[in-house]
């Protein structure tokens, strides 16, 4: 078994001059101060760390009012939640007060309390491997509550019953739907009995954290796992609850295929990543483009990001129906040069699932649309934005 203390010492290499700082001017008030989280998590996991989570006893006046006397900025970006964003140089650390948190309904934002002790702070925390801290004082890593055991074992468990913890807050489903997939862990069955029956009556506090957390998930590289929870066990249900879903999903033995397709290259874009899960996994008898309208309102998206939703869907139904070169170039015009590839291999997809003889036409198709995108690359740059 590794020594944590050894992790310890390594992990102290990782902290950056700005980051020591903000942590010295906190203890020199006398404060607690812990990097908690995603970063311990990540690094005991083997995954870059790219982001660093301060916890301490400090309240948010005296964080924003200790950096501000030495010229670092800060930001409020927490609200009740106690979270100071702060910002020295180029980098950028979010800063949180010890709290407890208390539902006295669910998928209803939680009751905060501000408080002194470290204990009540982690036993708020979703999942053990989220509940690992590194000590800056003492230039160790600390876990109270088994998250290296978890790690060790490829395993998520929850603190707490994750029969009341999953059903407090819906989003921690899309946060174990995320974890399984990017580490590759496998959850308790006392979790995988709490997904299913909470299914499609989960809650959520707004349709803002439901997109937050959901984008997050959708950027993680091989999302099979994850997904097939999400959907299996009908979260996407209660998220997109107006979405006419696919019902014979067990039956259609092509499905296996189509996710494993569709993890393997829409990475880039989660937007364009939703629209490809969403299709595939719908009933495209009863689907239609309000559908799709109906996203902004489910997830708060910007108007952006549903122009990009709307334009994704329309280019899915409009896609050329022959490979005469002067439709197809229409279409890639209509579609926008960096997304009709991306386009093109969705609308396959969703031919192979109809079980569509032209589904074997795909790649004499995508030849042709990578050679229109390439000569317009090569002439006006911004053709089809």
């Amino acid at each position: 078994m590794l020594d944590l203390k050894q992790k310890g010492e390594e992990f102290s290499t990782l902290l950056v001059p700005a980051l020591v700082k903000i942590i010295k001017i906190l203890q020199q008030h006398g404060k607690e101060v812990f990097i908690i989280g995603g970063a311990v998590r990540d690094f005991l996991c083997g995954h870059q760390v790219k982001d660093f989570d301060v916890a301490t006893n400090a309240i948010p006046e005296q964080i924003i009012k200790w950096l501000k006397d030495v010229n670092i900025k800060t930001k409020p970006i927490g609200g009740k939640y106690g979270t100071v964003l702060a910002i020295e140089g180029k980098n950028a650390f979010d800063i949180s007060t010890f709290r407890k948190e208390t539902f006295h309904t669910y998928g209803q934002p939680p009751k905060i309390i501000f408080v002194e002790s470290l204990d009540d702070d982690l036993i708020r925390r979703d999942f053990r491997i989220n509940s690992i801290l590194y000590d800056p004082e003492r230039r160790e890593i600390v876990d109270k509550y088994g998250g290296w055991d978890d790690i060790q074992k490829n395993s998520i468990s929850m603190i707490g019953d994750p029969n009341i913890r999953l059903k407090e807050d819906g989003l921690r489903v899309i946060r174990l739907a995320r974890f399984i997939s990017k580490f590759d862990f496998t959850p308790e069955p006392e979790i995988l009995s709490a997904v299913r029956s909470i299914g499609k009556s989960v809650k959520f506090r707004s349709t803002k954290v439901i997109q937050i957390e959901l984008l997050k998930f959708l950027r993680v590289q091989n999302i099979k796992s994850g997904l097939m929870l999400l959907f299996e066990n009908e979260i996407l249900h209660g998220i997109f609850p107006e979405f006419p879903f696919e019902t014979n999903f067990a039956q259609n033995n092509v499905y296996p295929i189509l996710i494993e397709k569709i993890c393997s290259f829409l990475t880039n874009d989660e937007i364009t990543r939703l629209f490809g899960i969403l299709l595939l996994f719908s009933d495209e008898t009863n689907l239609n483009e309000s559908h799709f309208d109906g996203i902004q309102g489910n997830l708060a998206l910007s108007d952006r990001q549903q122009r990009l939703l709307q334009r994704l869907y329309t280019s899915w139904k409009n896609f050329p129906k022959n490979k005469e070169k002067t439709e197809i170039k229409r279409w890639v015009r209509a579609t926008g040069i960096n997304t009709s590839e991306m386009v093109a291999k969705i609308y396959f997809l969703s031919l192979l699932k109809a079980n569509d003889d032209l589904y074997h036409q795909e790649n004499e198709y995508l030849q042709i649309i990578q050679e229109i995108v390439t000569r317009l690359k090569n002439g006006k740059s911004d053709i089809g934005k």
